[in-house]
């Protein structure tokens, strides 16, 4: 392992990058198993494979999707879906939890990658991902020190250094029991580090704030503005009942609820003194005639006020609107509180008992949705689309589908099913933690086989799934025409190209593509789509003779030129 220069960031070197890395799937497992080294071409993991769909949960208007299967080849497949989509209908924010490669074998994901590995599985994936975000898009991954500073090399190289936002610590555990046994021999982990980079230059940002649990006792005036008198705030507290004059300004309590109630409905009025106003006023403020007298004036199109040469400044200025989270009171609700910006270190999200959330277990990795509600907040409006392509128990999707966001998520065996499926679907008819009918629904799909099989063209696909799997490899789009597919041709458009077409037609039976047919098709897709390319893919032998053909027809052999394309021949 070594790390060099390469384009004004650090490039990390290990054995065996040029390749990529290929694994059979345990479904009982819901795992990769027997990692192998093969060619980065290689079909096995080059390869984007046709999404089969299985079945619409809950409202069929919807454009939710989860997939089951190897998140590499199932990105690489949405790779060519997304190709010429409008940015807008792009990923606007990515979210993914990999295994953290930190020795222990997790209960549903083998975490035990070598180094090597680790770093092969996560640069594929990197670069697909990047691939599907908007312009304005955000890619974010939450990792532990055992692979973050890795992490950040090799994703600095991918998204490049001057693209990386913040680094964020979550305080997700805290030093008690069995976990600090060891302490003698080492500094004990309670934190997850949270990478994220943006992949251009314009991003927007929704700041969050959280609660200020302390009342801060520089806010110690209450001024009157109808009657331009300014007391002591402990003097209001104490005329209102709410406080007794022994209790310290700074021992009030922003919990106490008749505190709260006071300060909430007088924010405009609460105030402390600061420094910031024109010299002219100041001085004014600080003859002995205006001695504790408060004197407006006027600042940018707004009252300003002046007490004994400083400026009064007002707490509504500390209050701002944040959300919590509280099952009890029905999921995520909007509060107005005294509270602070929000930055890069997150100490109030409780990962306690989030092992059962959603109603599925996932006691070893599972992430609290606060902390996904926070993230999908941050970066993201409604009606945008979030993805995550280790989607786990699905705490990313069942979040998203609260916040009325779009949604995609990937995971690989069976539990897929058995708890993002039941997660959402526990969201959709209220059987949550949150007790609230969300709605909505979503569609489960299941990654296709391989378009080759044996070196030949794998009979076990529909021939409409062979011809779709055959575009995504030749960069072109499957387009509907029930007159072509009739006779079995299925029609495609170039994606980069729009006058290039292709026909792809087969047979297990090997057949004759015949000349009626041939010219008949040849002049439905001249006279509709006006090609200056046509390509006919198929297996069949063409029954036309050569001097015939038109010069911008080209016949196709398959499976010879999939062959050709991944080394299989």
């Amino acid at each position: 392992m070594s790390k060099k220069e390469h384009k004004g960031s650090l490039e990390l070197n290990w054995i065996n990058k040029d390749k990529s890395l290929y694994y059979e799937i345990d479904e009982n497992e819901s795992r990769g198993i027997k990692p192998q080294w093969v060619d980065k071409d290689d079909i096995r993991v080059a390869e984007p494979r046709i999404l089969n769909f299985i079945k619409n949960y809950g409202d069929e208007d919807n454009e939710n999707i989860i997939i089951r299967g190897d998140n590499l080849l199932a990105l690489r497949t949405l790779v060519e879906q997304f190709k010429n989509r409008d940015e807008k209908d792009k990923v606007k924010c990515i979210y993914i939890d990999p295994p953290f490669n930190t020795g222990n074998a997790f209960d549903k994901y083998d975490d035990n990658l070598k180094h090597s590995e680790w770093l092969t599985m996560m640069r594929d994936r990197l670069i697909l991902l990047k691939k599907l975000l908007r312009k304005d898009g955000i890619f974010i991954v939450q990792l532990d020190d055992k692979e973050v500073h890795y992490a950040k090399v090799l994703t600095d190289e991918i998204f490049g250094r001057d693209n990386f936002i913040s680094t964020i610590a979550v305080l997700s555990s805290t030093p008690s029991g069995v976990k600090t046994a060891h302490r003698e021999k080492t500094i004990i982990k309670t934190k997850d580090l949270i990478l994220v980079y943006k992949k251009g230059r314009n991003i927007k940002i929704n700041p969050q704030y959280k609660p200020k649990n302390q009342w801060d006792s520089h806010f110690n005036f209450f001024f009157d503005k109808e009657t331009n008198e300014i007391v002591p705030l402990k003097e209001e507290v104490n005329k209102r009942g709410i406080y007794d004059n022994f209790v310290s300004i700074k021992d009030y309590n922003p919990s106490n609820g008749k505190f709260k109630k006071f300060y909430l409905e007088c924010k405009n009025q609460i105030c402390q003194t600061g420094k910031t106003m024109p010299e002219e006023i100041r001085k004014e403020s600080l003859k002995p005639s205006n001695k504790n007298k408060v004197i407006p004036y006027n600042s940018k199109d707004s009252t300003q006020y002046a007490f004994n040469g400083r400026r009064l400044s007002f707490l509504n200025s500390s209050i701002h609107s944040f959300k919590r989270y509280s099952p009890s009171e029905g999921g995520w609700i909007d509060k107005e509180d005294i509270s602070i910006l929000l930055c890069d270190f997150w100490d109030d999200i409780n990962y306690n008992n989030t092992q059962n959330e959603g109603g599925v277990s996932f006691p070893a990795s599972k992430k609290p949705e606060e902390l996904m509600f926070r993230l999908i907040e941050l970066f993201t409006d409604e009606g945008e689309l979030v993805m995550d392509s280790f989607l786990g128990s699905g705490t990313t999707a069942a979040v998203a589908h609260k916040m009325k966001r779009k949604y995609i998520g990937i995971e690989l065996g069976r539990h897929a099913e058995t708890h993002c499926i039941k997660r959402l679907m526990n969201v959709i008819s209220g059987k949550d933690q949150d007790k609230k009918k969300y709605g909505g629904g979503f569609k489960y799909y299941k990654l296709g086989e391989s378009l080759i099989s044996d070196k030949d063209i794998n009979w076990k696909l529909t021939y409409r799934e062979i011809a779709e799997a055959l575009f995504y490899v030749k960069n072109f789009k499957l387009i509907e025409d029930k007159e072509l597919e009739k006779k079995g041709f299925y029609l495609g458009q170039n994606l980069n190209q729009k006058n290039v077409f292709a026909v792809c037609s087969v047979s297990k039976d090997i057949d004759f593509v015949r000349s009626e047919n041939y010219f008949s098709i040849i002049e439905k897709i001249k006279k509709e789509h006006d090609f200056e390319e046509l390509n006919i893919y198929t297996n069949k032998a063409v029954n036309v003779r050569k001097s015939d053909q038109d010069e911008s027809v080209f016949i196709r052999k398959i499976p010879q030129t999939i062959l050709k394309k991944y080394k299989l021949m």
